[in-house]
């Protein structure tokens, strides 16, 4: 699976909510699709069961644990059935040009480095951030009941907070990570982080693996535009100017 979240205009308001990417583009409202799927099971209260059941909120679905992603899952293969069908409406799925996404994990339990240190769980930047330091692209874990890792999405580590990409992957991802700007790029394959033994995780801790060493990208200024490529997201973001003039203490 690959999970999110995601805000779109709804009449005068909005809607925030966990999101899952369709083989089509398209992306899943798993909160509302779990509500129409128990309604044509005629379960009462569909709306408060799905609430339950599939929350509108990832940090919510990773304190359910394992049972709540099985969960996760079903709905996923449900909406994926009626999106093949061409029927699902977008009140349901909405398009990609239709929303904004944010970290996958806005507000995380805990949010803290490799060696243990805390970071501001509070500081979560996402897709488009502004970088306050070099970049070091790395993979964040994400907690989930039990103690073990639910996924993994892209990271960086900034201003004593974090980046996170818009997407986390339950699956380990394959291939490599690409950081680039202009026609420099460098790269780190998955297989960097191969072996590392995670410590216990709280349901909805983010924790940012090791960032591997990397040669500094050339001819980067204030406002340079940089890409965060996997082979399941690409991380737009820019350089802000304490990233290169650093204020001394």
């Amino acid at each position: 699976m690959i999970l999110g979240t995601a805000v779109w205009a709804e009449g005068p308001g909005e809607r925030r909510a966990l999101v899952a990417r369709l083989d089509s583009g398209r992306l899943a409202d798993l909160n509302r699709l779990e509500a129409v799927r128990l309604r044509k099971l005629g379960e009462g209260a569909p709306d408060r069961l799905a609430e339950v059941l599939v929350p509108p909120s990832l940090r919510r679905a990773l304190e359910g644990g394992p049972r709540a992603l099985a969960r996760l899952r079903q709905t996923l293969a449900y909406a994926e059935k009626w999106d093949r069908r061409g029927t699902l409406p977008e009140t349901l799925a909405p398009r990609p040009d239709a929303v904004t996404l944010l970290p996958c994990l806005p507000r995380p339990a805990t949010l803290r480095q490799a060696g243990g240190g805390a970071l501001d769980r509070l500081r979560v930047a996402g897709p488009g951030g502004l970088l306050q330091a070099p970049p070091r692209p790395t993979l964040a874990a994400l907690g989930t009941l039990g103690g073990a890792a639910a996924g993994f999405c892209l990271a960086l580590e900034d201003a004593g907070g974090a980046v996170l990409g818009a997407w986390m992957v339950t699956d380990w991802p394959q291939g490599q990570l690409d950081l680039r700007t202009g026609t420099h790029r460098r790269r780190i394959p998955f297989s960097a982080w191969e072996g590392i033994e995670l410590p216990l995780l709280r349901p909805g801790e983010v924790l940012l693996l090791p960032a591997p060493r990397l040669k500094p990208l050339p001819d980067l200024e204030p406002g340079t535009s940089l890409v965060l490529q996997a082979p399941f997201e690409a991380l737009d973001l820019r350089l802000g100017v304490e990233a290169l003039h650093p204020t001394v203490q």
